[in-house]
């Protein structure tokens, strides 16, 4: 998916960002997907359709948006492909159950026009399943526009920047819920969710090195497209990258406890906002391991980790009932901390400490690092000494991995 030079590593950073590429959904695979979502808004908008009317539109949100897809840990897992199947019609003549039901009734003959599975109902959406080897499946969630609800609500808590900011607000839906008490009645409380308003601020916080990361393709690839009509899935920054490696850290992690992992929607969140537009992965890393906590705010004695878009929600809200959760949440920020920490201040270059490796992936941590590296590199070299680091970096290096060996994680000693 990524455009990648075909370059031999000469740092940790061309090491890490082999693994993130490896860790992407490769580009035939995107390709597919896209035509496949594609296709089923076609259906869905076709003359014949019971939706026609209500001009359905059909677009990817999550992860396919955000640019933060990491690979399945292993062939038999999909990729999970998040839709939003969004309306033109009124909460005022549409019950939740009507909307739920005539999204269903056309995805269901969309699959049966293609062999398919029948789709499956989930609480907010419906899944459609694509034959083993697609890979993946689709979650089509239906929803109505309803920024001005969103932007009054916000208003009415005293957000009046960011419900003046159309950007970030302007692009608010209401979704369907079938456990909600009105689900089949007409009524205007419906559940509110903004992923295309997340998706700006999430773009936003990487504004210069998306912007970087487009011209430098440009120019290696002679493109000439002006930088702004450069599709953002065309590259990836420090920022997605560093999500990527560490979702997938977290779920190797926690391959045995998927129901109590750190959800992504918070690690993404936290990484945005510690993320200070740095220019390579590993700075990138660094600055959002050391950080990413202060952005765990507490209000009444409950953590919260805000929606950037709409503060009143917490993502954080099932930890005060399954502390659990919070719990592996603190580990597994401890543990990538140590993990990362190993490797960008100690760890010889052409190789990645066991542990890391193991919470990545050894396979697919091998080939990666194979892709880049010449077999017969020596890799006895220190991390800092490549670009002519000073004895005392070495040094300071030394002592924060005996740190991290006395004092645990925690101590954060990669902080300058």
């Amino acid at each position: 998916m990524t455009v990648h030079d075909k370059r031999l590593a000469r740092s940790h950073d061309d090491i890490l960002e082999a693994i993130a590429a490896a860790l992407d959904i490769p580009a035939g695979k995107f390709e597919e997907a896209k035509q496949r979502y594609e296709a089923l808004g076609s259906w869905l908008d076709r003359p014949e359709s019971t939706l026609a009317d209500l001009d359905p539109a059909i677009s990817p949100h999550g992860s396919f948006l955000l640019g933060t897809v990491t690979r399945p840990l292993t062939d038999a897992d999909e990729y999970d492909v998040d839709l939003v199947c969004r309306l033109n019609g009124s909460k005022a003549t549409l019950t939740q159950k009507q909307l739920k039901d005539a999204v269903g009734y056309e995805v269901a003959l969309y699959a049966r026009a293609r062999n398919m599975e029948r789709p499956d109902e989930r609480r907010r959406c419906w899944t459609l399943n694509y034959a083993q080897g697609a890979q993946f499946h689709m979650d089509v969630l239906p929803a109505l526009p309803d920024a001005p609800r969103y932007q009054s609500q916000l208003m009415a808590k005293g957000f009046r920047a960011l419900a003046s900011d159309d950007s970030l607000s302007g692009h608010a839906i209401a979704i369907t819920d079938n456990q909600r008490h009105d689900y089949d009645r007409i009524s205007d409380d419906w559940l509110q969710s903004n992923p295309y308003g997340y998706a700006a601020w999430f773009k936003g916080r990487m504004r210069v090195r998306l912007t970087e990361a487009k011209r430098v393709l440009a120019t290696r690839e002679r493109v000439t497209a002006s930088v702004d009509e450069i599709p953002d899935h065309k590259v990836r920054t420090p920022l997605q990258q560093a999500v990527q490696l560490l979702k997938r850290h977290r779920d190797c992690m926690f391959a045995d406890d998927g129901e109590h992992k750190p959800i992504s929607i918070i690690i993404t969140t936290l990484a945005a906002h510690a993320y200070n537009e740095e220019a390579s992965l590993s700075a990138a890393l660094q600055t959002i391991l050391s950080n990413m906590h202060l952005h765990i705010l507490e209000r009444d004695g409950i953590a919260w980790v805000a929606n950037p878009v709409n503060p009143v929600e917490n993502f954080a809200d099932k930890w005060p009932e399954e502390p659990t959760k919070r719990d592996n949440f603190i580990r597994w920020l401890a543990q990538a901390r140590q993990d990362f920490a190993q490797y960008l201040r100690a760890s010889p270059f052409g190789t990645v400490p066991a542990e890391l490796e193991r919470r990545l992936g050894p396979t697919l941590v091998k080939r990666a690092v194979a892709s880049v590296m010449p077999n017969e590199t020596a890799i006895g070299v220190p991390t800092l000494l490549l670009g002519g680091a000073s004895d005392a970096d070495l040094e300071r290096a030394r002592r924060a991995v005996d740190e991290v060996q006395r004092n645990g994680p925690q101590s954060r000693p990669w902080v300058r």
